[in-house]
This record gives structure tokens, C-alpha cells and sequence, in this order.
């Protein structure tokens, strides 16, 4: 059945981020298979003081003008226009949650958006721990269900041999890395991300043959590169701040092992781990703490293994036991995390919610 559908979105490229990049592909995909409108914006949270006015008009002219009976709206904060939109057109509304936007400790957000999120048709939780901050926040768990991010096949691969993509890190990184076993984490540097936890605790107790590569930039930096500093490590960890996508790709390809050692941090909630799909779509196995939204993007024994938070000694045996083989680990991500199967979710979803 084909669907009439109008997304509404504040994150949409050009401007860069997880959201913008789970928009972007869920509305292309509509685009190929549905009926679809989208409204967009790829500014900065200062223009939402009248880009939230503006979307609301225009759905609300989009909906009337064209009979439209389906919306979906891409993150939680959105969820006030659509409480208006139910109320002003019979179309069924539908969200997108993706963890912070949910769990964002402000008293007057937590007192409107949630309640707000409750009053809509129906809500897709990008992973089981943000249903369940969804739950805790009275949104009926009859309205919730669970469908995770997803990842393009072939986006982050490169098509190179081992010996090639060792070759071109080595130009970046400025050290040799024959016969080393490289670890790496991508992503932005907060304290969630535990990567300070795990320079303090887990580097120092492996042999120099591991490298641990960091790649991104955020307020834990100077922090990271202090204990880097105290614990002389300079030499097989090194930090890379931002990167341009092409470096990033060559890291997920020519690594070892991706490493998420997330910790739990009260309102900072890691909703689901893109990064984990986007290391499995080139074959990278993934190591990542047993927490909130990484429990859906790591398959246990599968694509990776799942550690408990701060176990110094897992962590250890993981890393040390690592032998997944990166051909299957490929083809389980990109067979469970391609959207189109994605597609095909929420579009059996939406279908199912304006048929009732």
C-alpha cells in the first residue's frame, strides 16, 4: 500500500549529526516508495523560535491541501506541534525518539514534551532503553514500539585490500602499525562515552602491541589527553579530533576492533550508537558496555560483544579474545541494519495506524 505521508524535521543536512542523518535517510526512503511532503530545516536551535511557527502553518496548509492522513514527526521536542496538528486535522500523528530528546533534564521541558509525546498516535523508540525512558515518563507502552537506526550497505566501506588500508592510516596517524592490533572509538568526547574511563583503566594493562586511536572532539579532550600525559601513552594512543569522512571511513576500515566504553551518566542517555552499525557495515567487530541503547546496536557474539560498564577485566578478555570473522560481521549488520529494512518497519507501521 502506498502512503501518503508529511515528515517534519529540525535536522536536516547540510548541517552535520546523528539526527540529521537519520532524517535525511528515513525521508529519502519515503521518497523512493511513498507519497511524500517533508518539512525541513538545517539551521541552528537559535532558529527555532520560528521555524516551530512556520512548520506548524505549513503542515497544517500541507495537510488540508493535499489530504494528508499520515504525519511524522523526527524527534521528540517537535511533539507540541504535534499535539496542535491531532487536534486540527484528522491525520494520525506519529514521532521519532531517540533518547536525550526524551530524557533532557530541564523541569519545564520534562513537564511539556513528554506529556505531549503521550497525546500522539504512536511512538517509535530508536531502542529498548528509550522506550523504557519513554514508559517511565507515563507514555502509554501500547503507543511505543521499538525500531532501531539504520545504516546505508556500502557507505562506509572501502573497497581496499588489509595491506592498502594499513598503508594509508599509517600516512595519517605518522606511525607504523605493522604487526600492531589497533583499537579504535569514534565519536563525540563526553564523559557518556567513557573513553577517559577506559585510557585510566584498560590501556595501560595491555602490551604495547595495541594501539588505541581517538577520533572526535568535545569538552572530555583536554581531560583525555591530561591522563594520556600522566600515564605515558603518547606513544600507541593517539587523538585526532574532528575528521573529515573520508579519514573517519579509513579508521572504521583499516581497525581492529571498535570500542564503545559507554558509562552511565544521570539525563545523558546514549539512545542507541550509530557508530556501532557504522563499524559493522565495514566489518569491524564492536566491543561496547552493557547499557541503555547499545544493548540494540551491538548483537551479542554476532556483530560484538557486550561488557559490563567499567569491568576493567572484561574489557580485557574481549579485546585479548576478539575472533569474530569482519566478513560475517559485514553481512549480519548490513542484513539487519539496512534501510530499507528500516523502511519497510515504519512503513508498516504508519500504514497500520491510519488504516485503524
Amino acid at each position: 500500500m502506498k502512503l501518503k505521508a508529511l515528515f517534519i524535521t529540525r535536522n536536516y543536512p547540510p548541517k552535520l549529526g546523528g539526527l540529521e542523518v537519520y532524517s535525511y535517510n528515513l525521508i529519502k526512503e519515503f521518497e523512493t516508495h511513498d507519497i511524500t511532503y517533508k518539512i525541513v530545516s538545517a539551521k541552528s536551535n537559535i532558529h527555532l523560535t520560528w521555524f516551530l511557527p512556520y512548520c506548524f502553518f505549513k503542515a497544517l496548509f500541507t495537510t488540508w491541501k493535499h489530504g494528508i492522513r499520515s504525519i511524522h514527526l523526527c524527534d521528540a521536542l517537535l511533539a507540541p506541534i504535534g499535539i496542535l496538528l491531532k487536534l486540527l486535522t484528522r491525520a494520525k500523528i506519529s514521532i521519532s525518539v531517540h533518547g536525550l530528546d526524551i530524557t533532557y533534564r530541564k523541569s519545564f521541558y520534562q513537564l511539556i514534551v513528554p506529556w505531549c509525546v503521550a497525546g500522539l498516535d504512536k511512538v517509535i523508540c530508536v531502542s529498548r532503553a528509550t522506550r523504557d525512558e519513554c514508559v517511565h515518563r507515563k507514555i502509554p507502552s501500547h503507543k511505543c514500539v521499538v525500531i532501531p537506526n539504520g545504516i546505508r550497505p556500502n557507505a562506509v566501506q572501502l573497497p581496499l585490500s588489509s595491506d592498502d588500508l594499513r598503508y594509508r592510516l599509517e600516512k595519517i596517524v605518522g606511525v607504523s602499525l605493522r604487526n600492531k592490533i589497533i583499537l579504535v572509538s569514534i565519536g563525540r568526547l563526553v564523559k557518556r562515552k567513557g573513553i577517559a574511563w577506559f585510557v585510566e583503566n584498560v590501556i595501560p594493562r595491555l602490551n604495547t602491541s595495541y594501539h588505541y586511536f581517538i577520533v572526535g572532539d568535545g569538552p572530555e579532550y583536554e581531560n583525555i589527553q591530561g591522563l594520556l600525559k600522566d600515564g605515558n601513552l603518547q606513544n600507541r594512543v593517539l587523538m585526532f579530533g574532528k575528521a573529515s569522512d573520508d579519514e573517519r571511513n579509513l579508521f572504521y576500515n583499516a581497525s581492529d576492533i571498535f570500542v564503545m566504553p559507554n558509562i552511565t551518566v544521570p539525563g545523558d542517555l546514549e539512545g542507541f550508537g550509530i557508530a556501532a552499525i557504522e563499524a559493522g557495515s565495514c566489518g569491524l567487530p564492536v566491543i561496547a558496555s552493557n547499557i541503555q541503547g547499545l544493548r540494540d546496536a551491538v548483537l551479542e557474539g554476532q556483530t560484538g560483544y557486550l561488557v559490563e560498564e567499567r569491568d576493567i577485566t572484561g574489557y580485557l578478555a574481549k579485546i585479548k579474545e576478539m575472533n569474530l570473522n569482519k566478513e560475517n560481521v559485514l553481512s549480519i549488520v548490513n542484513a539487519r541494519f539496512d534501510w530499507a529494512q528500516i523502511y519497510k518497519r515504519y512503513h508498516e507501521v504508519l500504514v497500520k495506524l491510519q488504516s485503524g
